[in-house]
């Protein structure tokens, strides 16, 4: 006597998962099918009044994906919860964010999963990156297509850029023939050689007078270079890096590359929480010390006028939290116009680049936040969780009864 057999369940139809995961790749990397930020009158540089806090949904520079930034900057700092650091671009409509893979790429390991160090060009259309472990070259990225070109400064020498030229062509250079990382040193200092370099010809300038520099920046008129080096904050003559002044600076600076006030008659850097102003024609008079209050450290990364310069600021205590200010050299007063407050990982924004030759024309606005499209592999690591996540709840096919026989079979 034949019986009816118990039915068996089959496979799962893929088809489901498959069009949810085509589906969820489409919308992820497409610019055009993510939401996008509002944009800005035309030919107006806008800054946010909130920096938008780090974000594993930051997509990369991509092919008019900004007409030019107006900072650069690092979100994330080595090893911390749930965040791997990022090189950050925000663009003139302050609105858009974009992570510079290229500084990414090219990260060496003494640097702990920090992008390598980058400089912002004075208007905002390009950056400059160089490889810090003897890769031999810099990388000049055009941010408007985000393409990038090379230019050679010898086999096997590693390189960070300092300041860019209001030319637009002479960036400073730390240069070494070995690795350069500030976290090498136990004070946090780069040790390399200074040498200036024209992007459009190719020809690199040492400055055999200038060595075991740790920052330094590039005079408006390109005539002066003011320096942090292990014997002291100096001027130097950027045409053989002779050095023509001491600087009386109060202890360890942070000196940036945009140092200099758009007149070329003043240099502003901060120590630990004070704002320092030496006068460029007479640098042997005491400088200037202006303390800031509420703030634990900062840099001065700009100057909207000859009597306004631009500070970042990191907030007491351990939130990472850090803001942006117009700092008054006339009355001393400080206005803060920007924040910046990190999400759960805790991401702080560090060494930010400003393009100077904009600021003086910021219009500082609340901002909506454009990610635009995710990094490749994380949104094909979306796509596949989304599918296999419906491929799970798809009801498995049933396979039809069959007769089997209790007894021997009919022949």
């Amino acid at each position: 006597m034949a019986t009816p057999a118990t039915p068996r369940s089959g496979r799962r139809n893929p088809l489901a998962a498959l069009l949810v995961a085509a589906v969820v790749l489409m919308v992820s990397t497409s610019p055009s099918l993510r939401p996008s930020a509002a944009q800005p009158s035309a030919g107006i540089p806008v800054f946010p009044r909130q920096v938008a806090a780090y974000s594993w949904w930051t997509g990369m520079l991509s092919p008019s994906a900004l007409d030019a930034a107006t900072l650069l900057y690092q979100n994330g700092v080595g090893v911390e919860f749930l965040d791997s650091p990022q090189s950050v671009l925000l663009g003139v409509d302050g609105s858009s964010y974009r992570r510079l893979e290229l500084a990414e790429s090219l990260s060496i390991a003494a640097d702990q999963g920090d992008p390598a160090q980058t400089v912002l060009s004075p208007d905002g259309t390009f950056v400059v990156v160089a490889g810090a472990n003897g890769h031999g070259n810099v990388q000049v990225v055009t941010v408007r297509d985000g393409s990038a070109r090379a230019v050679s400064i010898g086999a096997g020498r590693s390189a960070v850029p300092t300041s860019i030229g209001a030319d637009g062509r002479t960036v400073l250079l730390l240069t070494s023939d070995r690795s350069l990382s500030p976290l090498e040193d136990i004070g946090f200092r780069l040790h390399g050689a200074l040498a200036s370099l024209d992007l459009v010809s190719g020809k690199l300038r040492a400055y055999p007078g200038l060595a075991d520099v740790n920052a330094a920046a590039l005079s408006p008129d390109g005539s002066r270079i003011v320096a942090d080096t292990s014997a002291g904050t100096v001027l130097a003559d950027a045409t053989d890096g002779r050095i023509v002044a001491r600087l009386a600076a109060p202890g360890p600076i942070d000196l940036d590359g945009d140092a200099w006030s758009p007149d070329g008659r003043r240099i502003a850097f901060m120590s630990a929480s004070s704002l320092v102003i030496v006068d460029a024609a007479r640098p042997e008079d005491p400088a200037r010390t202006l303390p800031l209050t509420g703030i634990e450290f900062g840099s001065a990364i700009g100057w909207r006028d000859a009597g306004t310069v631009l500070v970042h600021a990191g907030a007491i205590g351990d939130s990472n939290e850090s803001g942006f200010l117009w700092v008054d050299l006339r009355t001393g007063s400080q206005e803060q116009i920007s924040s910046y407050a990190p999400d759960f990982t805790g991401a702080a924004l560090v060494g930010p680049d400003a393009a100077r030759q904009l600021v003086p024309a910021w219009q500082v606005q609340d901002r909506p936040v454009g990610r635009g499209p995710l990094p490749l592999p994380l949104a094909a690591v979306l796509a596949v969780a989304a599918g296999l996540l419906v491929l799970a709840f798809t009801p498995r096919l049933r396979q039809g009864s069959v007769l089997t026989a209790s007894g021997p079979r009919a022949r």
